[in-house]
């Protein structure tokens, strides 16, 4: 499989770490550590790629969530559990070591469920059969890309860099006072409380009295086209 430009993030015990911005996907796939996303409530995704699809008119991302075997697990299974992952991701694909090729019936079993799959043969990977294109679930879509530090703007609707890793997810946003990220470049974030009192009188949130999780971002770019010139003014 030829690079592509992606951002590519192996799961790690203690973070998932953006390696590359110009990194194939087989180089990805034969260094990736096998530990769960940190966060993730409902599944382990092994590799997650993410790249920007959107071209030059639209800050629009696709993911990418790759399972990784060793060339032992049973093809149905692990095919099955790699289409779990279509909940989360635009694309799943299947990376499993093998020293001969897919067999007929595999390549049938990944193309009827509607996976992509890749061969792992020593230090290289092929890709044998492409991912169909999903629409995942957006919260959990969300949720995994704020796992990986990125957020999506509300004004420009592009995905940027909240944060630098895990242990310090938010520190590119500003949380207070917008005035201080406009005047130390950074994004920020606030506190949708209509939404949250909403979701409450519903039952769909576990927060309480004044409290609320629902978070939102704004990106540094928009910060400085639109908030400078009011904070310049004061």
């Amino acid at each position: 499989m030829s690079p592509i430009p992606m951002m590519m993030y192996a799961s790690t015990a203690r973070r998932s770490k953006p390696l590359s911005s110009q990194v194939s996907v087989s180089r990805m796939v034969i260094k990736y550590r096998k530990k769960a996303v940190k966060g993730l409530k409902y599944s382990r995704i092994d590799v997650v790629g993410v790249r920007d699809i959107g071209g030059d008119l639209s800050g629009e991302i696709e993911t990418i969530g790759i399972e990784v075997k060793r060339g032992a697990s049973p093809f149905a299974t692990a095919a099955g559990q790699t289409l779990g992952y279509r909940v989360y991701a635009d694309r799943v694909y299947l990376a499993d070591v093998k020293e001969t090729a897919f067999s007929y019936d595999e390549i049938n079993i990944a193309s009827h469920i509607g996976i992509g799959l890749i061969q792992i043969k020593k230090k290289k990977c092929i890709e044998v059969l492409s991912s169909p294109v999903y629409k995942p679930n957006v919260r959990l879509n969300l949720e995994l890309l704020e796992n990986l530090t990125i957020g999506k703007c509300q004004l420009c609707d592009s995905f940027f860099n909240i944060g630098k890793d895990e242990s310090s997810r938010w520190s590119n946003l500003w949380r207070t006072n917008i005035i201080p990220a406009v005047k130390k470049d950074k994004g920020f974030m606030f506190w949708n409380h209509e939404v949250a009192d909403r979701k409450k009188n519903l039952g769909l949130t576990k927060a309480k009295g004044d409290g609320t999780f629902e978070r939102r971002f704004i990106c540094p770019d928009c910060i400085r086209y639109f908030f400078t010139e009011f904070v310049e003014s004061e």
